[in-house]
């Protein structure tokens, strides 16, 4: 039988690292030096997804929640039902970034806070899910007005 087709039939059962070091016997025999070299690329692979992590993380949520904490008086409001207030990101690093306002996060954490905070409350005056379903139509219209704007910007 052809080790090609060996190699075949073997690679559906053969973990990532025993494949590897199939290939790799082709060309060193000695099993130490294969399981070194895999060894080494498993550590790079890990250095590399943990840089790639603490890269998008210090990029996305450090710009987030740097304009968070400056946004007092830059974010863009619902009047009443009717009129909005739309103001564009005062720092675009988030947007940049992710091609979404960061407004549009914090007006999505607001529903969810919502979503969460008040149907534990048994003294509700109001329709709740009716309360939900309208603010959900307000924040909608404001996100794609705001999107609107931060699009215009650029």
């Amino acid at each position: 039988m052809n080790l090609n087709i060996i190699i075949k039939t073997m690679m559906y059962s053969l973990k990532k690292e025993q494949l590897i070091s199939l290939y790799l016997s082709r060309v060193i025999p000695i099993s130490e030096i294969r399981y070194l070299i895999i060894d080494r690329k498993n550590k790079m692979e890990t250095e590399e997804t943990l840089d790639y992590h603490i890269e998008r993380w210090t990029n996305i949520a450090g710009s987030h929640y740097t304009t968070h904490d400056t946004h007092f008086g830059k974010f863009s409001i619902i009047h009443d039902s009717i009129n909005f207030v739309v103001k564009p990101d005062h720092r675009l690093d988030f947007y940049n970034e992710t091609g979404v306002s960061y407004q549009i996060v914090e007006l999505i954490h607001d529903l969810i806070k919502r979503n969460f905070i008040l149907p534990g409350v048994s003294h509700q005056p109001f329709n709740y899910k009716k309360f939900m379903k309208e603010d959900d139509k307000l924040y909608s219209q404001l996100a794609n007005l705001i999107m609107k704007e931060m699009k215009e910007m650029k």
